[in-house]
Parts: C-alpha cells; structure tokens; sequence
C-alpha cells in the first residue's frame, strides 16, 4: 500500500475552513459537529499560529487574525486574506488595491492567478489561491472577476471528487484532492452564483 498523500490529511486548519463552507451553504448541522468535535484556538498543525486564525477572515471574523495590521504580503494567498481584514475593518480601497494587485498577477492563458515568489520554486499554479483571490474579488465587488475565477474552477474538479490543490504550466492537475483546496473553490463558487461575499 503506497504511503498517504500528504494532501489527504486533515488538519484542525482543515476542519476550521471545512466548518466554515459547510455554514456558508447551510448545512449548519453538520459545521456545529465539526465546531463540537474541534477546538478552533488549538495551534495549527503547519506554523506556529491558532487553527482558526489564518481562515477567520472568511468567516467574517477579524479577530485574532494572523496578519492584522500587514498592508500586503509577497504571498497570493496571504494578499487575499489580508484584503478580506481590510474589507472587514471598513477599509474598502485598500482590500480593492490588493484585489487589483492580484489581478495585475491573473494568468489569462490559464484563467488562474499567477504564481508568487513560492509557486514559481514549483513551477506550479494554485488553485486555492484562485479561489482565494475569487472571494475577494467578490467582497470588494468585482464580480465580473470572480465569476471569472469561478469559471476556471468548475473546469478542475478532480474526476474523484474535490479540488487538486495544483497545476502545472500546461493546465493540467498535479497531485491529489485537498479539503482545503476544496472549501476554497467552493466559497468562491457560492460568491460567484450569490453575487458578492
């Protein structure tokens, strides 16, 4: 039996964001199981912040976030969560700057955001930080972009279910269905049909 794909393991980071979509398309019997079985402040198991303190943002929940008070950040990812901070401090033109800093990095070829100083290491796009930026796009809204962005995803589920956290310069996946990932798409997808955040 190969070994587990390390994609494939939940994390309490991964419940906190799981919760989170689960609410978002209300299956709220479901997210209170998660929230009962899970303690949110524990530490995230991959850096040294609490499980709910990078996601909180999208639960428009400012508090405790991880990167209050950044302006930006030389990650894509980051960008996207600190625009949502800002969104959620009343701060509307500088979450619209970093939304427009990240499309200034969309690779239109692809329909995906570009790589950062991270992905290019891996020559790999991230379809998270698609998502990621596709939700702030509809927070400050920018729908036309994040419909954009929710077009791109519904083209990369994976045939087994979920999302493939990457793909490689040609378009095609590479790696495994990741929950994270997954919630993602699907928050960016519920923007793109609601029509804003």
């Amino acid at each position: 039996m190969p070994p587990q794909h390390g994609d494939h393991k939940i994390w309490p980071q991964s419940q906190y964001l799981a919760y989170i979509t689960l609410k978002r398309v209300e299956s709220l019997e479901i997210a209170r199981k998660i929230k009962a079985a899970n303690d949110f402040n524990a530490m995230a198991i991959d850096r040294d912040i609490r499980s709910n303190a990078r996601f909180c943002v999208l639960d428009n929940d400012a508090t405790g976030f991880y990167l209050a008070g950044h302006e930006t950040s030389d990650y894509f990812d980051e960008v996207a969560l600190i625009g949502h901070y800002w969104a959620l401090k009343g701060m509307m033109s500088k979450a619209k700057t970093l939304a427009q800093s990240l499309l200034q990095n969309w690779n239109s070829k692809l329909g995906v955001l570009g790589m950062d100083k991270d992905d290019v290491q891996h020559n790999l796009y991230r379809v998270y930080k698609t998502a990621l930026a596709g939700t702030l796009f509809a927070r400050v809204g920018m729908q036309h972009e994040c419909q954009s962005a929710a077009t791109t995803l519904e083209q990369l589920p994976s045939s087994d279910g979920g999302w493939i956290t990457d793909i490689k310069t040609d378009g095609t996946p590479d790696g495994v269905a990741n929950l994270e990932t997954t919630c993602l798409a699907l928050i960016c997808l519920i923007c793109a049909i609601e029509g804003s955040f």
